[in-house]
């Protein structure tokens, strides 16, 4: 019986304590939490915000280069020398574009090394006003060889003359930026180089809508391709114009002492208009060849004439 009562009372004592509520801790202070925030890792810190069933990642990033930022130094560390290369990278990029831009730049006295002047043509009034305004070479300056269409202006007759050569007294060519207007508007722009068509040409109407757009690279068109001589690449033997991916414009070929041997001109890969070979020296013709005055026209090309070296004729076509 002693037995059985002390059993009871140990129960009675059990079910006692499991009653018990559990004591509810009195919170922390804001002080209090900020104090042990501070004193504990980066680590701690992450893994306090994390749910418990996520692992805190290490706080280490791999940096470009290989460099392990492992704390808030390194990090320091590595933005500092980061943006010092940067910075560097930067100032090196605007002294380049610097440089180009101070290239290119037109002050009005010097075009592409040569010194040039400004010269202004107008004609008519209105409506009908031609107005242009362009630069010339102050100083005589080399010609290319190669060219066959340079632009002179007449100091004389105070007109644009196109031609191979002229009178250097009285002549001069064009060099540096050219606008025309019509009336008020822009009707023409472009840029010379020792008298030939370099860079882009624009062409408005009078509505100063673009209607056409050309490049030239002193010259010739920008894309043509340019057989030349020889391996040393000084002696051009023939040019092929090549626009917007197509054959089409002046064709040149040339002797060896780079006087004109053929021209003529393609539209789209095809032969058109006359076509004259020269004599060596370039300043007699051998023959004439007429060929169909489009892509689209299926006439057979013939020749027109033929001539001996003297300039003589000694064939023409009879229709």
């Amino acid at each position: 019986m002693k037995a059985i009562l002390l059993n009871l009372l140990f129960l009675a004592s059990l079910l006692s304590q499991a009653q018990t509520p559990d004591v509810v801790p009195k919170a922390k202070t804001k002080a209090q939490r900020k104090a042990e925030n501070k004193n504990k890792s980066l680590k701690e810190k992450v893994e306090n915000v994390l749910p418990v069933e996520i692992d805190a990642p290490k706080p280490t990033l791999n940096a470009p280069g290989g460099t392990d930022i492992n704390s808030p130094e390194d990090a320091k560390k590595f933005l500092s020398e980061e943006l010092a290369g940067i910075n560097k990278k930067i100032k090196k990029g605007k002294s380049k574009v610097s440089k180009i831009l101070n290239k290119d730049t037109f002050d009005g006295k010097k075009f592409e090394g040569f010194s040039v002047q400004k010269k202004v043509l107008k004609k008519g009034s209105g409506s009908r006003l031609v107005y242009q305004e362009f630069y010339v070479l102050k100083a005589t300056a080399p010609r290319d060889p190669y060219l066959r269409n340079l632009t002179w202006l007449n100091l004389k007759t105070r007109k644009l003359v196109e031609a191979i050569t002229r009178d250097a007294n009285t002549n001069v060519r064009l060099h540096g930026p050219y606008k025309e207007y019509r009336g008020e508007n822009v009707a023409v722009e472009g840029q010379y180089y020792l008298g030939a068509k370099h860079g882009r040409w624009l062409y408005f109407d009078k509505e100063f809508m673009l209607v056409n757009k050309e490049y030239y690279k002193r010259g010739f068109p920008e894309q043509s391709i340019i057989k030349y001589i020889g391996a040393d690449s000084t002696k051009i033997e023939e040019v092929f114009p090549i626009v917007y991916g197509d054959t089409t414009g002046a064709y040149f070929k040339f002797f060896d002492d780079t006087t004109l041997a053929e021209e003529g001109f393609y539209d789209n890969g095809h032969k058109v208009g006359k076509w004259v070979e020269y004599h060596r020296g370039g300043n007699k013709r051998k023959k004439e060849t007429q060929y169909p005055k489009d892509m689209f026209d299926k006439t057979e090309p013939y020749v027109i004439r033929e001539y001996d070296q003297n300039g003589k004729m000694v064939f023409e076509h009879k229709p």
